[in-house]
């Protein structure tokens, strides 16, 4: 959960006051890119894997924190390395240090008795189970029991169950931002489905589902979720501000702050928006960009800092790819190359083309929107879905083809990719091949939770 400066007084009554926090990052800081990687852990259980408690999580925290890692807790059982920024031309170098990381925090977890799930999601770990193993955080709690009397039983999913790797980037204005945004929302469902990593199997139940569920359960924050509204009804950067400034007043709030710091949550029968908050003069800085982090679309605005925790302009995060053992190298490189200005966005731009994209949102609002739709609800069918005019499969290959001329990367990180582009056999698809039922899974699960580094399923199913 993204943290905000409490305290921040300043009233924000209109988009005109809000703009201001849009304006261009210094230049140092523009044009680099960044990468965060939630990790469920397992171990050996009775029956099925044990998922961390609190407590085991928040010591395993400490032992990371005296390495020097800024490593964060999710909700119940999921550890979260934060890289650090480099330039978006260096994507290499960004590699090395997040495998070298992640290896850190494999050993870390390892000595904890624990290694890292293959899968996003832990198929046999209940919401109860979850919500037993929370860790004990203020704004979390307070965030959680809203969830439950805003939003549906599959929404609440999303905090306690599911993990994912987002890479961030700081475009230098918004005319870039837009541009990139649209790549962002291009590349969506082949980045959802090519990193799809699900066992098949949820809250332990033996029922196969046929769909992504992180993209499926985000819908139900409505037009917080999913495609952005603010985006498609834009045609440049400037409308597409605007229109997310709109967005945010208008985004439910989980909680708001008193002038005092304290929390107001959020019931049905107190529903919170920002403007709801002008209303009550509880329109703070604050309050606004806590406003901002309960927009969870597929491609989420988010305060950019420095060094020093400021906040000194706006990111936007790509949110599309599952976790997994493979994800974070396939995540960083789709993005990493196809999404930032240069010769690489320009052949995607183009390619775009060829499957019905004309670079205006309004136009291909319906295009982005089935898309998407077919990437999460795949009926079994993985990346054999339509995509644009055409056929995901073809665009994934056709990206391949890009790839293999612009991804500056090892042969080695980008093999395992480019195997998924050329053939859509996705973890997920391997997994349902492998799992006919949910104990297939933990027993999966059980023989791998022993610590060790953890690999993909090309390597450990043969």
């Amino acid at each position: 959960m993204t943290d905000v400066q409490k305290t921040n007084n300043k009233k924000i009554a209109s988009i005109t006051d809000a703009l201001p926090l849009y304006a261009p990052p210094p230049a140092e800081y523009a044009g680099k890119i960044g990468v965060e990687v939630e990790m469920p852990l397992i171990k050996p259980g009775i029956g099925k894997p044990a998922i961390p408690t609190a407590l085991e999580m928040q010591a395993l925290q400490a032992k990371l924190k005296t390495k020097g890692f800024d490593a964060q807790l999710e909700p119940a059982g999921v550890l979260e390395y934060a890289g650090p920024p480099f330039a978006t031309n260096d994507t290499a170098a960004l590699l090395k240090k997040m495998k070298t990381d992640i290896g850190v925090f494999d050993a870390a977890a390892a000595e904890a008795g624990f290694t890292r799930s293959p899968f996003s999601i832990v198929p046999t770990t209940t919401k109860e189970e979850a919500l037993g193993n929370m860790v004990s955080r203020e704004r979390l709690q307070v965030s959680l029991k809203a969830m439950q009397e805003i939003f549906d039983e599959n929404t609440l999913r999303l905090p306690m169950l599911t993990s994912s790797v987002q890479t961030s980037f700081s475009p230098k204005d918004a005319d870039e931002m837009f541009r990139m945004v649209y790549r962002a929302y291009a590349l969506n469902p082949l980045l959802t489905a090519a990193c799809n990593s699900s066992s098949g199997y949820i809250v332990n139940e033996d029922e196969k589902l046929d769909y992504i569920p992180r993209g499926k359960y985000y819908l139900g924050y409505g037009e917080a979720g999913g495609v952005s509204p603010a985006f498609l009804k834009s045609e440049n950067g400037e409308e597409f501000i605007r229109n997310h400034i709109e967005a945010v007043f208008r985004a439910p709030m989980h909680f708001a702050y008193n002038p005092d710091s304290s929390i107001i949550p959020a019931t049905k029968e107190n529903r919170i928006t920002f403007e709801k908050l002008i209303e009550q003069g509880l329109n703070t800085q604050s309050n606004y960009e806590l406003a901002e982090t309960f927009l969870y679309n597929d491609v989420k605005v988010c305060n950019l800092r420095d060094e020093d925790g400021r906040v000194i302009g706006k990111r936007m995060e790509v949110r599309g790819a599952d976790s997994g053992m493979d994800q974070p190298v396939m995540a960083v490189i789709l993005s990493a190359t196809l999404i930032p200005e240069g010769p690489a966005a320009k052949a995607f731009d183009e390619l775009l083309k060829d499957y019905g994209f004309t670079g205006n949102p309004k136009t291909d609002a319906a295009l982005f929107l089935s898309s998407r739709d077919a990437a999460v609800n795949n009926g079994g069918r993985f990346m054999d879905v339509a995509f644009g005019t055409g056929r995901l499969r073809d665009f994934a290959q056709d990206v391949a083809g890009i790839l293999a001329t612009y991804a500056e990367v090892p042969q080695k990180d980008l093999a395992r990719l480019t195997d998924v582009l050329m053939t859509g056999e996705c973890d997920a698809k391997i997994f349902a091949e492998k799992f006919a039922t949910l104990k297939d899974a933990a027993d999966y699960m059980q023989k791998d939770a022993a610590p060790k580094q953890g690999k993909g399923p090309k390597a450990a199913l043969g």
